[in-house]
């Protein structure tokens, strides 16, 4: 069966109704296959999704540093941090301003506070086993450092909001960033980075050919979100709706996405699986719920992973049978 990509697109132009979109993603390995337009489907995500194991402990699920907020911007650090929480990293450590440390901790007793004068001593970052970078973070000095410094540690990071606004203005970093990194911008966020577009067509296009140049993952979030992986397979995301039009829902994401990769997905089945759930969540939560917050949607991420889990016949090794 096929869709046409017009019906994922707010703004539709002949091109795009030419286009086709297959469903599942087993088909991008085919020879065959000429679309490189996919659907996701649950199926793709039972495919993806590894159940969690007996006998396994905090160090099994990876450990996430998430670098975000400024003094008036703290939320954002707290809505990623709920992201990889609930996402399931084993560990998460949030660099924030001292003065959001209060907050951080009656928020989120789980989490570690890392000082950001440890972010510029680069061997003390390498023990994470994944980073995000950039929501609320500001645009000052202190924060293009912050990204300079990521770029010479040559891992891997996600990026979102000032972190691409960043490396909007500096190509050199941009260009420099580590392979199978992940970037999160919406709409205003990729034109900003990749120059202004008349529709979202071509903004598809310029996302396949920057994802391909940049061997990295473009997560370019709208109601359907198009995840562009680093050959330029443009895969659509087929959960979400309106009750999650509100601030913090990024945030979360970013978070979600450095979960999956603290516990070892790669860069494109980590967005995949961070997406789904993310808006997963916002649909059940969105039967009893005219619109949602950010927070509510993060904390319902875990049910929504085991009620799928659950309908697709799957059980955790520590199941009660």
């Amino acid at each position: 069966m096929a869709a046409f990509l017009s019906d994922f697109l707010p703004d539709s132009d002949a091109s795009s109704k030419l286009q086709v979109v297959d469903l599942g993603l087993e088909k991008l390995s085919s020879e065959n296959e000429s679309s490189p337009y996919k659907l996701i489907e649950g199926a793709d995500i039972r495919a993806i999704l590894k159940p969690r194991k007996a006998f396994s402990h905090k160090g099994s699920y990876g450990h996430t540093l998430i670098i975000a907020g400024d003094e008036k911007t703290m939320g954002a650090a707290l809505l990623s941090a709920a992201g990889s929480i609930y996402g399931g990293a084993g560990l998460t450590t949030v660099s924030l301003p001292e003065s959001g440390l209060t907050a951080l901790n009656t928020a989120f007793p789980e989490a570690m506070y890392m000082d950001r004068g440890h972010l510029i001593k680069i061997k003390s970052l390498k023990r994470f086993n994944s980073i995000a970078v950039g929501p609320g973070l500001g645009r000052l000095l202190d924060a293009i450092c912050i990204i300079e410094e990521l770029i010479l540690l040559k891992v891997p990071f996600v990026a979102d909001a000032d972190a691409i606004n960043i490396m909007a203005k500096r190509e050199d970093l941009l260009l420099h960033m580590a392979k199978n990194s992940v970037l999160t911008p919406h709409l205003k966020e990729f034109d900003t980075l990749f120059g202004e577009h008349k529709c979202w067509w071509l903004r598809l296009q310029t996302a396949r050919l920057m994802a391909k140049k940049l061997g990295a993952v473009i997560v370019l979030k709208n109601e359907y979100t198009f995840i562009v992986d680093q050959l330029g397979d443009v895969l659509i995301n087929p959960t979400g709706n309106p009750a999650m039009a509100q601030g913090g829902m990024g945030d979360v994401l970013t978070g979600l996405i450095a979960a999956y990769l603290a516990q070892g997905y790669s860069a494109k089945a980590a967005s995949i699986l961070a997406c789904y759930f993310h808006g997963k969540a916002g649909d059940e939560l969105a039967v009893t719920h005219f619109n949602l917050t950010a927070s509510q949607l993060a904390a319902h991420i875990p049910v929504t992973v085991k009620t799928f889990m659950k309908s697709s016949g799957e059980t955790s090794e520590y199941d009660v049978i």
